[in-house]
């Protein structure tokens, strides 16, 4: 997503209004980045999981009872990223029979990207990072 968001930042750029009636704002802009940015995530996911179900944002769902489950939501902060704001990101999640197991946000603006894996623990650009509350976590992790 963030090959295909990067090229429109801080560039002109339509922006479309979009209903969406089970939300508390039921109006929420969105743009080609927007689109484009879900498309080239559902194409991996589809190439690579084929059997895998996908919650998505702008195109709406697939086998949402297939035991794997992605949520995808290109641009979270869409209102930021029209306006020039780097308060924006993409978030991606996985689901285990319902169960969230692997959660993202990749701020491309900021060149941060954020994993966290159930299990593994988080990290940020591939360094892990715990809590500023103790010396590390209850896996050994040193604090980074």
């Amino acid at each position: 997503a963030r090959k295909v968001i990067l090229p429109f930042w801080r560039k002109p750029i339509d922006v479309e209004s979009k209903v969406e009636n089970d939300r508390p704002v039921a109006e929420s802009p969105v743009t080609i980045a927007d689109r484009m940015a879900e498309e080239s995530m559902r194409h991996l996911i589809e190439k690579h999981h084929p059997t895998h179900g996908i919650y998505g944002e702008e195109f709406g769902s697939v086998r949402t009872t297939a035991r794997y489950v992605w949520v995808l939501d290109p641009i979270d902060g869409t209102k930021s990223f029209i306006t020039g704001k780097p308060l924006f990101g993409t978030l991606i999640a996985l689901l285990e029979d319902g169960i969230p197991i692997i959660g993202i946000i990749d701020q491309c603006v900021l060149k941060e990207r954020w994993v966290g894996v159930v299990g593994e623990g988080t990290t940020l650009n591939g360094v892990k990072v715990t809590t500023a509350s103790g010396n590390g976590d209850e896996e050994g992790n040193e604090r980074g």
